[in-house]
């Protein structure tokens, strides 16, 4: 059985996922809008779990994410339930953005389907320049929601999406919210690491969460950082990235290799990771569109879209171009991952 809310937020630190695959969302049928794969959704979830990913985010921002009506997010949540993940942790991201009354009904939902924990972001609907109050007070009626159902809650700064960050200042007022105490960890997809990680680690409101790192080439940094910021010297940093999505037997590498102390081979390894990033990137402040990713893994194309050859191309020739032989396998065994997508062959060939 994966671990309970209760003991997430009994102890945050210690329990909390060290590394959550933020997952893809499978899709099949045709344009003007494409529909969720069920059963290849089950299959990929458990096909993770089984290979020792240690928590999932449904609904998360991988990929260029964030278009799902709330109707479909409500059957992804229920279709992701149904995976047997084994000591895997679901966890789900709520969009404030959707109201007030079709969140509440989501966490019912979730709460049926026995997910331990959620993540709540700022809203879109935010202005650009709302400060910490104005962000704080949004969150507070869900915060307080969520922990009235049970769940162990995170938050999540990801202004690539939300249009605004989420700073440590509001994190710090919502501690101490009506539900605070169910706050368990801040998931932070920012470029700047010094403005953001860096902050959430120092905040000394804030020593008792997690610190989860999402923007991934400061995943080093933020492993090396996070026992200096807390009294017993435990690891505060850990990771959820929709790269390890496409990049699992990578990530797996290089995150031991961080528990091993060798931040050589941790950086050499995410500079592979990173090269594959940056060839869905189009632009380089915002997060790249892993969607073409999923596409070559076998799991369709975007909900609204279609990756195309010219994209596919790019994630090649990154690959096919990596200098560590080693590096070039992990990553082509990751896009293999279920065996049987569109370049099942030419991906084989790399990973041997």
């Amino acid at each position: 059985m994966p671990v309970s809310s209760a003991e997430l937020i009994a102890d945050p630190i210690g329990r909390y996922p060290h590394a959550t695959v933020a997952c893809f969302d499978p899709t099949c049928g045709g344009l003007p809008r494409r529909s969720l794969d069920e059963p290849r959704t089950i299959a990929f979830l458990e096909r993770l779990a089984r290979l020792g990913a240690e928590g999932v985010l449904i609904a998360s921002s991988t990929g260029q994410g964030h278009l799902r009506t709330v109707a479909e997010l409500e059957a992804w949540f229920h279709c992701a339930a149904r995976a047997d993940l084994a000591e895997t942790v679901p966890m789900a991201l709520l969009r404030p953005e959707d109201g007030e009354r079709s969140n509440l009904r989501l966490m019912d939902r979730l709460a049926e389907s026995g997910y331990p924990a959620l993540f709540l972001r700022p809203g879109t609907d935010l202005p650009a320049d709302a400060g910490d109050e104005a962000v704080s007070d949004s969150l507070a009626p869900l915060l307080a929601a969520a922990a009235e159902r049970g769940f162990a809650v995170g938050l999540y700064s990801i202004s690539d999406v939300s249009g605004l960050p989420l700073t440590p200042g509001a994190a710090a007022r919502l501690v101490v919210a009506p539900g605070g105490g169910h706050l368990v960890a801040v998931k932070v997809t920012e470029v700047d690491y010094d403005t953001t990680t860096a902050r959430f680690l120092a905040h000394p409101a804030l020593t008792r969460l997690k610190i989860v790192q999402g923007w991934d080439p400061h995943l080093g940094r933020a492993l090396r950082d996070g026992p200096r910021f807390d009294t017993e010297g435990r690891q505060r940093a850990g990771i959820t990235s929709g790269l390890m999505s496409l990049a699992l037997f990578q990530y797996q590498h290089l995150l031991a290799a961080g528990r091993r102390g060798d931040w050589q081979e941790l950086e050499q390894a995410q500079r592979a990771a990173t090269d594959l990033f940056r060839a869905m990137q189009d632009d380089p402040h915002h997060f790249a569109d892993l969607q073409r990713a999923k596409y070559i893994m076998g799991l369709g194309h975007p909900l609204t879209g279609e990756v195309t050859p010219e994209q596919v191309g790019r994630v090649f020739a990154a690959l096919e171009g990596l200098p560590r032989p080693a590096d070039r396998q992990r990553l082509a065994r990751s896009l293999d991952l279920m065996g049987d997508g569109p370049y099942h062959d030419r991906l084989l060939a790399l990973s041997s």
